[in-house]
């Protein structure tokens, strides 16, 4: 189990023999999941830290009409919704669903509590997570700001530019980007080509060349 935590950045610049004194004591198990199987249910309390060690699993949404939005995949080796984990609210914000045949190592909330108290340098890489995680959120909830496909299109396009300028390379595929935004990839493809028509940009797979910066900040006023 304690190579398998290793890959994990939780466990950053912890070595194995630090790990195997650390989870003295603390109780914790293994548990293997199948195809299709649901880890965690949306609304569920989160009361334990769930650590993919093999396969991965995707997070939905369950709208008012009872409609399941992906959110994001997640694959080992990566937390679940370590952010959740503490707070008055503390339950699982998605329903986390195996795509594959999958391992977690599940490790209650105490027995964390406990490894923080043991080791400083997993309670810093759990905080950086959780900071990470919480820059993420608060991006999507920027993106859900915007009605249209085209401003979300815009105002990524833009955020990339500022570090990369007119010529940016995506940090995700059409369908991550699909997922991450909350619509279909055949709709953002389809936007893609319009703005393309429109010349405003001029795509070539995951390289984006911004024509026209100035009408791009235009759709996002």
């Amino acid at each position: 189990m304690i190579e398998q935590l290793l890959p994990n950045p939780l466990f950053r610049n912890v070595s194995a023999g630090e790990l195997w004194k650390n989870f003295e004591g603390l109780t914790y198990k293994v548990k293997n999941y199948t195809k299709g199987e649901i880890l965690a249910h949306q609304g569920d309390v989160c009361n334990k830290l769930v650590i993919l060690t093999k396969g991965s699993v995707r997070g939905e949404m369950i709208d008012e009409s009872g409609r399941l939005i992906k959110i994001e995949d997640i694959a080992a080796p990566r937390a679940l919704a370590p952010l959740f984990l503490f707070g008055a609210a503390n339950r699982f914000p998605v329903e986390v669903t195996a795509n594959e045949n999958t391992e977690a190592i599940i490790i209650p909330k105490e027995s964390v509590i406990k490894l923080f108290a043991r080791n400083e340098a997993f309670l810093e890489n759990y905080m950086n997570m959780s900071a990470n995680y919480a820059q993420t959120l608060s991006e999507k909830l920027f993106f859900m700001s915007f009605k249209t496909i085209r401003q979300k299109l815009a105002s990524y396009f833009l955020r990339l530019s500022a570090t990369q300028g007119s010529q940016i390379l995506l940090d995700r595929s059409q369908q991550e980007l699909a997922d991450y935004f909350g619509i279909s990839r055949p709709s953002l493809a389809r936007e893609v080509s319009h703005m393309q028509d429109d010349g405003l940009i001029k795509a070539d797979r995951k390289q984006i060349t911004i024509l026209n910066k100035e009408k791009l900040k235009i759709l996002i006023r």
